[in-house]
């Protein structure tokens, strides 16, 4: 039969590696969002620069055509 002495080590015991395991589990919770947060910050700069690249410059100068309308003078 176990002592009090050892009841209370093996209960101290369970106690530090249930907080190890908890603190080991927000680490790597941690981890995964920090990892998943950069990996989003590049897939949005990598859209931001491509539409800036792929969008043209609005310093080209714009074709226009304009249309002049002649009035007839001549009786049908």
């Amino acid at each position: 039969m176990a002592t009090t002495k050892r009841d209370r080590q093996r209960a101290n015991r369970e106690l530090r590696q249930a907080e190890l395991k908890k603190q080991q589990t927000r680490a790597t919770i941690k981890s995964r969002a920090i990892r998943w947060s950069r990996i989003a910050i590049v897939v949005v700069v990598l859209f931001i620069v491509s539409s800036w690249i792929f969008s043209g410059s609005d310093d080209e100068p714009v074709a226009t055509t304009t249309t002049t309308l002649v009035e007839s003078t001549e009786a049908p």
